[in-house]
């Protein structure tokens, strides 16, 4: 590779001060920084929901009225949560996921309740009764218990956003094609050659160089001596990556680059790669990006926007006066 990567620092995963800043802020029940989260990512967050839940009967803006409701419930629960999150817009979309799983399975979990132990049942066995989630957690938690595992998926989500980041600064496309579909679709490598626009022995090499760079970047990772990322099992190797690359959106682009694609100003090999991205890869994150883009400002968006934050303002309240 041609850029030089720099060392890695054993700190709060949280990207941009400014999230940080808004997150310290939500935390000490500022119903102005809230407002200003609900506004940033409302409009995508209902983009996506709504392409999950088409068909299913559930209401995308309940989804979405859920989601920040739960953000609000894991922060009250353990506020120094979110030093384990890496990206705020991959922690709501994780948690949105969630909640469309259980809303579409009907569980009281999505709406932060639990089943009580001895209730009644109805006619149909179902249990009647709910109440408040217990602060040990729920099914629906957004990340896993164990520290070890937690180890491993941070030191393998901060190696890969390196290799990833690197790749697009390099401009080397083809490459960051060939690895979003060995990681992300499950197709052989002619089917990817053949999609790229390249030979199968390119793919397979393009592959071995990728495990190594990420063999390197956990060398030099600060937790890397507690844990590796890397195991010697490829497929299970692979199976962490493609998890992983996902649920922190390692290489869906900018919403600043994706304005720029809407708009026809992006330089060709970008374009053609956003493309790529969102018609090869199916990147629902980033098409509810692009679509939210392409219909701010709408009515139906401001109305959610302030249905959402009305309906949690006063668990905020609650959460600032901890």
């Amino acid at each position: 590779m041609k850029g030089k990567p720099p060392p890695m620092k054993d700190e709060s995963q949280l990207k941009g001060e400014g999230d940080r800043f808004l997150m310290d802020c939500i935390q000490r029940g500022d119903p102005a920084a809230f407002q200003q989260l609900v506004e940033r990512f409302t409009g995508r967050l209902a983009a996506y929901a709504t392409r999950r839940a088409a068909g299913t009967g559930i209401d995308p803006e309940d989804a979405v009225q859920e989601t920040f409701l739960g953000l609000l419930q894991s922060m009250e629960k353990d506020r120094h949560r979110l030093g384990e999150v890496r990206s705020l817009e991959a922690y709501l979309f994780q948690i949105l996921r969630n909640k469309i799983i259980d809303l579409s399975a009907k569980r009281p979990e999505a709406h932060g309740l639990r089943r009580i132990p001895i209730a009644s049942e109805d006619s149909d066995g179902k249990v009647k009764g709910h109440e408040p989630i217990a602060s040990v957690g729920s099914p629906s938690s957004y990340l896993q218990r164990d520290e070890e595992a937690q180890v491993r998926i941070r030191i393998l989500a901060d190696i890969l956003d390196e290799v990833v980041s690197l790749l697009k600064e390099e401009k080397n496309f083809r490459d960051l094609k060939i690895l979003e579909l060995l990681f992300l679709s499950g197709l052989k490598n002619r089917d990817i050659a053949a999609l790229v626009g390249t030979s199968e022995p390119t793919v397979t090499r393009a592959k071995q160089d990728a495990l190594e760079r990420l063999a390197r970047a956990a060398a030099r990772h600060p937790l890397c001596g507690r844990n590796s990322a890397l195991h010697d099992d490829e497929v299970h190797t692979s199976d962490l990556i493609r998890r992983v690359w996902r649920q922190n959106l390692i290489s869906c682009v900018k919403r600043s680059t994706l304005g720029a694609y809407a708009l026809g100003t992006l330089e060709r090999g970008w374009k053609d790669y956003i493309a790529f991205h969102l018609e090869h890869v199916s990147c629902e994150t980033c098409a509810a990006n692009l679509e939210d883009l392409q219909t701010e400002g709408k009515v139906n968006r401001r109305r959610a926007k302030e249905r959402v934050f009305a309906s949690s303002i006063g668990f905020l309240r609650l959460l600032g006066g901890r």
